[in-house]
């Protein structure tokens, strides 16, 4: 008696496994190097499904309203698929994220040192120190007054199937997170 709950199991799993093999793997990445030539892990994400374009829409209306949508949702690439890998993949782990900052001689801003147009701005969790998230800095416009600092406007991909968004470097969906600037410029 128990011998067919075991064979109608075990032909489901051969059916499982035969769909797996006609398919083949699902997921895919690319080659992706720092200049040092340390490989970076990275994943194409799939195109957005209904739920993921509601939240990304969920995303902009709670915190987007002085954002300038770029692009729509999308897939493929993440923040860091978006600044390193020209908008080709997603760079999930953001543990690889030092590993390139080295790898293609980016440096930390120093306090005194405005960002410029092409430079990084990363994205801290206070709490932890983890990365958050990371944009260019595509525009620097005009402070409160002419005298004040010019204030960098970013340009963004919140995550791997949400659209691109301008923003204010301080407009960001984070709460207790604090900003470094990155540039790969030599010292002035």
């Amino acid at each position: 008696m128990w011998l067919r709950p075991l064979f109608w199991w075990l032909a489901g799993q051969s059916i499982m496994f035969e769909q797996a093999r006609f398919l083949g793997p699902t997921e895919s990445s690319i080659v992706v190097q720092t200049r040092a030539g340390t490989d970076i892990p990275n994943l194409v994400e799939v195109k957005p499904g209904y739920r993921e374009i509601q939240l990304y829409g969920l995303l902009l209306k709670r915190f987007g309203a002085n954002w300038i949508e770029r692009k729509p949702a999308s897939g493929v690439y993440n923040c860091a698929g978006h600044v390193w890998a020209s908008r080709r993949t997603a760079i999930l782990e953001t543990k690889h994220w030092n590993t390139i900052l080295r790898d293609d001689g980016y440096r930390k801003l120093a306090e005194t040192e405005q960002p410029r147009v092409g430079d990084l701005v990363l994205y801290i969790d206070n709490v932890h120190g983890d990365y958050l998230h990371v944009g260019q800095v595509v525009e620097l416009r005009e402070g409160v007054s002419p005298t004040s600092p010019h204030v960098p406007w970013v340009l963004s991909k919140w995550n791997s199937t949400s659209g691109e968004t301008l923003h204010s470097a301080y407009d960001a969906p984070y709460e207790q997170m604090r900003q470094e600037y990155w540039t790969d410029r030599p010292i002035e």
